[in-house]
């Protein structure tokens, strides 16, 4: 990557230790590994990330999800959402196609699929 793709690439970081609450709107490729109350939305075709040091309560409506810290709330994947190693999520998901790796943790409603 030359600094003319990072000046045009989407991206958001949401770093260990910061706590908000409210509604965010994401585009691109977003990373949270900080605390978050509210409902998170990604544009289509974005990225969301919960990082191993996030703690995320409320809503997230997004195209791809990939979970790997803890998540308590609703998550409505319209591509995939996908729970790794040492995730912890409850609450309700629909996702079209949706992945548990081993070592994830899952308490919630599911809908999986078109």
């Amino acid at each position: 990557m030359d600094i003319e793709d990072f000046k045009t690439t989407r991206f958001n970081v949401l770093g260990q230790g910061t706590r908000i609450k409210g509604e965010f709107h994401f585009s691109g490729r977003s990373s949270v590994s900080g605390e978050i109350e509210g409902q998170l939305i990604a544009l289509e075709g974005s990225y969301l990330i919960i990082e191993k040091t996030a703690h995320v309560r409320g809503d997230i409506q997004a195209f791809d999800v990939e979970v790997h810290g803890i998540f308590d709330g609703k998550i409505n994947a319209r591509g995939t959402l996908s729970l790794k190693p040492g995730s912890v999520v409850s609450g309700q998901i629909k996702a079209a196609h949706l992945v548990i790796y081993p070592g994830a943790q899952l308490n919630s409603e599911c809908e999986s699929g078109t």
